[in-house]
């Protein structure tokens, strides 16, 4: 698949290739008139998740190549005040005095979410793409068997999940060359 040349790791190319080969197998097949009703819907929710995934891993391989850093603030020493030095409207509440120190989230801390936005912040994700990738992950998160399913997991939002897929992977070099 020559859409995915501008990843260079070889390994992580072959798995988004055929993790693509996959999506739209199950999509051909989604489509066809004599599947049950729920395999239909329980595959539109396969497709998503390999959809939320693949530009995930996508937008994590544009990250590392970049050597771009996420930070987080992390509170340390942290001091509880004696009460008289309360806050005058959180009186019940106590004040604490901490040092603040910023570190770079290791890659295991790094989800979609913040790629998302640390993209977004860098004009290298447009606003609304930004959002129509959150708004498919939350479609995400409710797979999760004790969470409600999502109620619009139908074909035309599957069909709109390949189509951002698709235009993550085509606008993805010209970012790869902007830092």
């Amino acid at each position: 698949m020559n859409d995915l040349d501008f990843i260079t790791d070889k390994e992580l190319r072959k798995t988004l290739e055929d993790s693509i080969e996959y999506i739209y197998a199950l999509f051909k097949r989604s489509k066809d008139d004599e599947q049950k009703e729920l395999y239909r819907e329980e595959t539109h929710r396969v497709i998503i998740l390999y959809v939320v995934s693949a530009i995930e891993a996508v937008l994590l391989y544009f990250y590392k190549v970049r050597g771009e850093k996420i930070e987080y603030l992390e509170y340390k020493f942290v001091q509880t005040l004696p009460p008289e030095y309360g806050h005058r409207e959180k009186t019940n509440l106590p004040v604490i005095v901490a040092v603040q120190e910023k570190l770079e989230k290791q890659e295991y801390q790094i989800g979609l979410h913040d790629l998302v936005i640390f993209f977004k912040a860098k004009k290298l994700i447009k606003e609304k793409t930004a959002t129509d990738i959150l708004e498919l992950n939350d479609v995400r998160n409710t797979f999760h068997f004790s969470k409600p399913r999502a109620k619009n997991c139908n074909l035309k939002r599957v069909e709109a999940a390949l189509q951002l897929l698709v235009y993550t992977l085509e606008h993805a070099p010209r970012a790869m060359q902007k830092k």
